[in-house]
């Protein structure tokens, strides 16, 4: 099977995409790909009781088996944007379909359609940021280097697993996971406490505009 090509981007030109293959910059990402960062998109989910759906990794997966994560998350593959990358990447690992809104469309949208999040996972753009975690005293959060193109949604459907690389999903609200980081931390990836410290109070603000719920 031939290496999936992914897209780099450099901080000083993020307008102009690079690709590579896969292989090719993990193998080099801190040698010849050092300035070079690989688009990513992550998504958490919401239902409308406030709760936030997580999934758990295959146990095929090279990194972290079996550990929970976000909702959905991938590279961005050579070709596509963020915005078709994230319907594709929930299509193939949630089997939804999704409509993804900017922060000023959303609530507008989600007025309009809110009735169908049974059927449908809509997504709001929360922030494009670049990550790199060099001195971070986790060991395995050093190696987290990305241009990443997060997006929260609501969703109140059905959960398939068509992906193999996916062994299954979980809700929880946020007062419980903050707990279990503590009293089961190798139930996560190490990845995800730090989503939850860095944007925790913007998940909040979210399942409290757009849920109704008091997380």
């Amino acid at each position: 099977m031939p290496d999936e090509i992914i897209t780099l981007y450099l901080k000083e030109t993020p307008d102009s995409p690079i690709p590579c293959a896969r292989a090719e910059y993990y193998d080099n990402n801190f040698t010849t790909y050092k300035a070079h960062y690989p688009g990513i998109i992550d998504v958490f989910l919401f239902n409308t009781n406030g709760d936030v759906l997580l999934q758990k990794r295959g146990r095929n997966k090279r990194n972290n088996p079996g550990k929970l994560h976000t909702t959905i998350g991938g590279h961005i593959t050579w070709g596509e944007n963020a915005q078709f990358s994230v319907i594709h990447e929930c299509l193939e690992e949630l089997g939804a379909p999704a409509l993804v809104f900017s922060q000023d469309e959303y609530a507008s949208a989600l007025e309009t359609l809110g009735s169908y999040t049974h059927k449908v996972a809509l997504l709001r753009e929360q922030g494009v940021f670049f990550r790199n975690y060099p001195n971070h005293p986790i060991e395995s959060l050093r190696t987290i280097k990305d241009r990443m193109w997060l997006y929260f949604g609501v969703y109140d459907g059905p959960i398939e697993i068509p992906d193999r690389q996916s062994a299954g999903y979980e809700w929880i609200d946020l007062d419980t996971l903050e707990k279990e980081f503590q009293l089961n931390p190798n139930q996560f990836t190490d990845g995800l406490p730090l989503y939850v410290e860095t944007f925790g109070s913007e998940m909040r603000e979210f399942i409290r505009t757009f849920t109704g719920k008091q997380p």
